[in-house]
């Protein structure tokens, strides 16, 4: 080898080790940053001697795309199990003191002791105040659940703007991407950029992404609808400010194509947005149809009939509501009656009225619905009668997701297990996908992110590389220094 040769080699090898000790100190920086993959520089023989270093982004795409898929996941279970911890929230989440199934066992336990004190005016009014607790807890109770709907729909209407400007985002990096790599630039610091918009984008609904030439992507939902492909697709969402019993919330577009509601093309089935979704669509309503069948079925029970059997329909007891005094139809939803439900005024000593008419009937003034047909003070058929209906089968709706024949005791307490199950359920999803989630992301830090120790030693073996290299450097111009001299 002559002098001129060992020089190429020592330049070329130190250029190399400069370039290897580049890329691992900015491994070394991005050690514990999620979003950083680590580069790996390897290095090659040339011609003539001479090295080269190639740069390689060490990316498993495999593991990448599932722990988006699972963050999507652990996105929409999260979603999922904070709204119905809300909705336990409004039955008082521990001992569901609020509970209908807890507050019509007051209720018949009121009737009850006002049965077996039929002349006791302060039994009667007690009984009134138990079942003005019920209308209030359950009006409560609604009104609550259409304000859940409604921020329900508010966080829908925040993630599709979070996407919007995520898919914005994507355009400007993957285009820099797409532009660099056909001129040969390094374009790993913004393949770690679109990498984190991608997993950011997941948190808000589920993707999947095709890789293309020159580092191009295409990104579409998990369920196939387009979001990305040259361009960011149109993500469009009407919110509804302010929800009532019969409202029906917006659906979600993308690209045209409806992915939410009764229409729903190809609905999205991952994300937060599809949490959001499912409980202003389902969880929510399906609550709030339960308890407008339960004060549907107390309107019912405590309905006076015609005692003189002319067939006369049933009119409103005890309680009313914005449709009274007539009573609802039997096992047919009425959107918004638990709203509505109400103590009959002619009965409520608040409002004027009298509380012995639910003992002896006549409450709406008409005689044919008379019970106490000889005005005993102690009457206590009526009353031990309302005491005993709430064991008595009723028909209801499906909508309310609940066995449509029971009584309104057992719909009650069915309703409070299909809460609690729900919440349990949902509790139970939300701590697997979040510790698969987490599973994921280890896994692909483990595998694409630096390691402080490795990248340490593979320093330290540059080092003593570039320490040689510069040894020969030295020994060529002491080589070199001597030919010269000797040619003076």
């Amino acid at each position: 080898m002559t002098l001129t040769d060992a020089l190429r080699t020592a330049t070329s090898s130190l250029s190399a080790s400069s370039q290897q000790v580049s890329v691992l100190s900015r491994n070394i920086a991005g050690v514990g940053d999620p979003n950083y993959v680590r580069r790996e520089a390897n290095q090659y023989s040339g011609s003539f001697g001479t090295t080269r270093v190639e740069t390689q982004r060490i990316v498993n795409q495999s593991v990448f795309k599932a722990s988006t898929l699972a963050n999507a996941d652990a996105a929409k279970a999260n979603a999922v199990a904070t709204g119905i911890d809300r909705l336990a929230l409004l039955q008082e989440l521990g001992n569901f003191s609020y509970s209908p199934a807890k507050l019509l066992g007051d209720l018949q336990q009121a009737a009850e002791f006002a049965a077996s004190s039929p002349s006791n005016s302060a039994a009667l009014s007690s009984f009134v105040e138990t079942a003005r607790t019920v209308s209030s807890a359950l009006n409560s109770a609604s009104g609550e659940i259409l304000s859940l709907r409604a921020n329900a729909d508010k966080e829908i209407s925040n993630s599709v703007t979070n996407i919007n400007a995520l898919l914005e985002q994507l355009d400007g990096v993957n285009e820099q991407i797409v532009h660099g790599t056909k001129l040969g630039d390094d374009v790993f610091d913004n393949l770690d950029i679109r990498d984190e918009i991608l997993t950011k984008l997941s948190d808000e609904i589920g993707i999947s992404t095709v890789s293309r030439e020159n580092n191009d992507i295409i990104v579409m939902t998990s369920n196939g609808v387009l979001l990305f492909e040259g361009r960011p697709r149109t993500v469009s969402f009407q919110p509804t400010p302010a929800y009532g019993p019969n409202t029906v919330g917006n659906p979600l577009i993308i690209d045209g194509v409806t992915t939410s509601g009764a229409n729903a093309t190809l609905p999205i089935n991952s994300g937060k947005i599809a949490g959001n979704l499912e409980l202003r669509d389902t969880v929510f309503v399906q609550q709030q149809n339960q308890l407008d069948e339960i004060a549907r079925g107390l309107i019912d029970i405590f309905a006076e009939e015609d005692q003189t059997g002319g067939g006369k329909p049933k009119l409103a007891g005890l309680f009313t509501w914005s449709g009274g005094p007539t009573v609802p139809a039997s096992g047919t939803l009425e959107p918004g009656i638990a709203n509505s439900l109400s103590i009959n005024p002619l009965v409520d000593p608040q409002a004027g009225g009298n509380t012995t008419l639910i003992r002896d009937g006549v409450i709406n003034g008409d005689v044919d619905y008379l019970y106490n047909t000889n005005g005993g003070a102690g009457f206590s058929d009526r009353l031990f009668a309302l005491a005993s209906v709430f064991d008595t089968g009723l028909t209801f709706d499906p909508a309310s997701n609940l066995p449509t024949n029971q009584s309104l005791t057992d719909f009650a307490a069915s309703s409070l297990n299909w809460l609690n199950a729900s919440r349990q359920s949902a509790t139970n999803n939300e701590q697997f996908q979040t510790g698969l989630a987490a599973q994921f992301k280890e896994s692909l830090q483990n595998e694409t992110g630096p390691n402080l120790d490795f990248e340490m030693s593979r320093l330290l073996e540059v080092e003593r590389a570039y320490q040689a290299t510069a040894k020969l450097l030295t020994t060529v111009d002491e080589m070199l220094q001597t030919l010269l001299d000797s040619v003076r």
